[in-house]
This record gives C-alpha cells, sequence and structure tokens, in this order.
C-alpha cells in the first residue's frame, strides 16, 4: 500500500503579521569613542598638534590621521626595528590600519596627509634609482665589450693549444641596481615577494578601499593570497614557488604594512560572508563620527613630515659577523614588562565577553600593543633625532592606552554584527538572502543548499531561525503527513518593500 504524500497546512499570508525588526541585517552601533585631549597629547606626544593640523586641513577625523601615521611609519621601519616582549617572544612593527566611514567622511583626505610625504620620498628613491640604473647600463655596455674581446683572444688561445687568459674584472658590470619601493597599491602576491626579497625593509600596501580587495582574495590562484598576507603580517620567512620558473622567491623577513578605508555597509557584509581566519582580525580599525564641514585656517607642514619619515627610512638594520642582515632588536626594559603582562591580564577578562571576530581581535591586542608602542619610541626619535635603546613603560602606557582604551572600543562599532553571537550572526545573513531574494518561504534545507560557512548544520540553523521568528520575520509552516517533515517558514509579507 503506497502512503499518502505529505500535505503542507497553508499558512494564510494575510494573517496580521507584525512589524519585522530590520535591526537584525542593520544592528544599531555604539557610539563613535572620543579621545579626550589630554589623553591624545599623550599617546602621541610630539606629533599631536601636526595631527590635529592635517584633520583640519583635510577636513577629515583626527583618528583617521593618527592611525594612517602608524601604519605608514611602521611600514618605513619595517625590518630595521623589532620588539622583543620577553625571551621567545618577538614582534614587528608592522600595523594594518582601516579607515571605516562613509564616502564623504574624509578617509581618502585623512590618507593623503601621509601618503603625500611618501610619494616624494618615492619619487626620490626613484630618480636615484634611474641615476644607479644608466651609470650600471654604461658599465654594462664596456663590459659586453670586455666580455666579447675575451672569448675571442680565449678561443684564439685553445685553438694554438695554450692556456686562455683569465676573465677580465671589467668583462662583468655585475647585478643590475633595484629599484627601492616604500608603497605599493594593487599587485599580486608574486610581485610583492619579488618587491620584499629585493628591497628587503618593509612595504606599504595602501588601497582607497579595503574591502574590494579583501572580497575578491583567493579569486584567481585557488588560495593562495590569504597564507601569503596572513604571514606578512608576522614578518616571517615565506617562500613563493612560481609556474614559470625553477627558482622560488625567498624572503627573509616578509612584512608589509596594511592601510586603506572602506565603508560601514561594505564591511558589514564582508564580515559576515568571510572566514575567520584571523586576517580581518589583525587590522586595528577606527570608525569615527563624521566631522562638520569647516573652511580650515590651519596650514600643514608637510616638509616635517616628510623629514621625520625620511629620517625613519635612513635607520639601518643589524648587520651579522657573516654579512647578513637582520632586525635590530629593541628590548621591554622590566617595568615595560610588568605593564604588558597587566594589560595580557586585562585582555583576558575582555575575551570572557566577547565572541566571535571581537574576541579573535582582543586576543591580539598585547602584540598590538607592542607594535604601537615600538612605532610610537620610533616617532619621538623622529621628532626630536634621540633613539631610544629600548622600549620603555611609558612607550608601552601610550600604547595600551590608545590599543585597549580607544582603539578596542572603534572595533566594536566597526565589527557590528560580526561581534555578535553566533546565532545573531547566522540570522543576520539569512535574513540579508530573505531581502536580496525576496524569499516568500523558506527552510533548514534551503539554506544548507548554500554552504554558507558557519550557516551549514541543522544545530547552526535552528537558532538562527528562532532568532528571526522572534524579530517577526519568520513563522513556522505546520505539516502533516507520514515521514520526518522538513523545517518549513513563511516570510513576513511586511518585509517586502522595507529597506
Amino acid at each position: 500500500m503506497t502512503s499518502a504524500p505529505a500535505k503542507t497546512i497553508p499558512f494564510n499570508p494575510a494573517a496580521d503579521w507584525s512589524a519585522p525588526d530590520t535591526s537584525i541585517i542593520r544592528p544599531d552601533r555604539p557610539p563613535a569613542p572620543v579621545m579626550a585631549d589630554h589623553e591624545f597629547d599623550t599617546v602621541f606626544g610630539p606629533w599631536a598638534d601636526w595631527l590635529r593640523t592635517a584633520a583640519e586641513v583635510k577636513g577629515a577625523p583626527v583618528d583617521f590621521v593618527a592611525l594612517a601615521l602608524l601604519s605608514t611609519a611602521s611600514a618605513i621601519i619595517g625590518n630595521t626595528r623589532w620588539a622583543v616582549p620577553w625571551d621567545g617572544w618577538i614582534e614587528p612593527p608592522v600595523i594594518w590600519g582601516m579607515l571605516i566611514g562613509d564616502p564623504s567622511s574624509g578617509k581618502s583626505p585623512a590618507l593623503d596627509a601621509l601618503l603625500d610625504p611618501v610619494k616624494q620620498i618615492d619619487n626620490a628613491l626613484s630618480a636615484e634609482y634611474l641615476n644607479n640604473r644608466q651609470d650600471w647600463a654604461d658599465k654594462d655596455e664596456v663590459a659586453k665589450l670586455v666580455l666579447a674581446e675575451w672569448k675571442k683572444d680565449a678561443k684564439a688561445a685553445i685553438a694554438e693549444g695554450e692556456e686562455p687568459p683569465e676573465k677580465p674584472k671589467e668583462a662583468d658590470a655585475g647585478a643590475p641596481p633595484v629599484r627601492d619601493r616604500i608603497r605599493i597599491t594593487d599587485t599580486t602576491t608574486e610581485k610583492a615577494a619579488v618587491l620584499m626579497a629585493d628591497g628587503w625593509r618593509g612595504l606599504l600596501l595602501s588601497r582607497d578601499e579595503l574591502s574590494g580587495w579583501l572580497g575578491s582574495m583567493d579569486r584567481y590562484n585557488g588560495g593562495g593570497d590569504r597564507p601569503f598576507w596572513l604571514e606578512s603580517f608576522g614578518g616571517r620567512s615565506f617562500t613563493v614557488d612560481r609556474k614559470n620558473s625553477p627558482e622560488p622567491i625567498m624572503v627573509d623577513h616578509l612584512s608589509i604594512a596594511i592601510l586603506g578605508g572602506t565603508q560601514p555597509d561594505k564591511l558589514d557584509s564582508l564580515l559576515l560572508h568571510s572566514d575567520d581566519d584571523g586576517l580581518l582580525a589583525r587590522f586595528l580599525t577606527v570608525f569615527p563620527a563624521q566631522v562638520p564641514l569647516r573652511r580650515p585656517t590651519a596650514v600643514l607642514d608637510a616638509e616635517r613630515m616628510q623629514i621625520a619619515l625620511e629620517r625613519l627610512r635612513a635607520l639601518e638594520p643589524f648587520t651579522d659577523e657573516q654579512g647578513e642582515q637582520r632586525p635590530f632588536m629593541l628590548h621591554l626594559n622590566e617595568p615595560a614588562q610588568d605593564a604588558l603582562q597587566d594589560f595580557r591580564q586585562q585582555c583576558r577578562e575582555w575575551e570572557g565577553d566577547a565572541s566571535g571576530l571581537m574576541k579573535s581581535h582582543i586576543g591580539k591586542l598585547p602584540g598590538m600593543a607592542v607594535r604601537v608602542a615600538t612605532v610610537l619610541a620610533l616617532l619621538d626619535f623622529a621628532a626630536d633625532g634621540e633613539e631610544a635603546t629600548a622600549i620603555n613603560q611609558g612607550h608601552l602606557g601610550r600604547a595600551c592606552h590608545y590599543v585597549g582604551e580607544h582603539m578596542r572600543k572603534h572595533a566594536q562599532r566597526a565589527y557590528g554584527v560580526a561581534s555578535m553571537p553566533p546565532e545573531v550572526r547566522a540570522a543576520s545573513r539569512i535574513g540579508e538572502i530573505i531581502k536580496a531574494e525576496g524569499l516568500r518561504q523558506i527552510s533548514t534545507r534551503n539554506i544548507q543548499r548554500r554552504d554558507l560557512v558557519g550557516i551549514q548544520s541543522a544545530k547552526e540553523i535552528g537558532p538562527a531561525f528562532a532568532v528571526l521568528q522572534d524579530a517577526g520575520w519568520l513563522a513556522p509552516i505546520q505539516q502533516s503527513g507520514p515521514g520526518r517533515p522538513s523545517k518549513s517558514y513563511a516570510v513576513n509579507p511586511r518585509l517586502e518593500g522595507m529597506k
């Protein structure tokens, strides 16, 4: 006897639905944190007034310019100075900075306040390279003539049964000069590795829009980009195998700072769609309130910043007995170590109240504080010309306050749904799908077929549907019939047309 097919009990879409809570896909953000003037003066020391002036001239929040300075300076310091909190722990100064704001919030002008001086240095390096390249080309032309003459003489000597002459030193012009670079914008990982292998110090990857770059990662090379950039944060050695060459690219210290901006909505979408592999958690994010539109009265001393960055560029690494370059290590003194340990304990407490990406970000704050302390110490040197031989409690305290009390709150504001519990994040993602596709009915199987990160099993989907039910988005459709019925839900028709 054949079983009767399952019968769905119709759900009446004309029934009285309550208004859906659309904050599920547009979560309320905490207010923008603001650093008091005396705090800002303490953290940024000799650069506080310059940063305020730059912010006024560029019509941007001072938080944008401050983070741009830290990230830019970290790239120029690069592999010349690293920090040692204590034995067994080293930190490169590499800082990844993300400026978050609407299109008119001043992100690009804030970046220009630092990138314009970098362009001037890059232009000078290019001019120096062109001169060196011409000198080398002249020597290479002579070397080719000497080499051709030597080959002729050697061939004649061999024909006469005589010992060929020794190859003249002038027959080889040596390796061509390398073009030093500070900044790159759009590059493949292979090209970035080549530049790092040639230049050694470090690089700054700057992008006006970071979300597109992050979202397109791994699109063309089958998953190789993310490991490369994860390693570039840590300054570790890295090898890139090339398809068209038997010789790999070997980088001793892959150190690349990243700096750019993005819009809040684009970041939200990126956070919901990306894997939590720690890449995004490595960014220091700043999401300030928009500043009022004012005509500036101050004048920016761009030359002062250029001189400071050139002073950082002049830092030399340590050279060992074999002539190999490696970072000069700046150790934390004992009071700074004590302060760092206190900060680690505080971060552990913050972790207990966090989840998801925010938890991962907080776990990285101690290392970020060490990096910021290193950059602040060397920015002090760039201002007064006296280089610190160690990272002291003052440097570390300034960094811990900036990273822990200020930037952590910016991250909470920036991460939005990504800092919420997993079931709320999943509900937000499903809500996006419902709105984008105009769905009128949805089921567990429908979501499972999409193979979404973190929303694949019934145990993950069920709580998300429950959140959407509580928010007035869904109502269960009861089913009858043999077998185990699939869980289906009707979608609130009042969602149609709502933004």
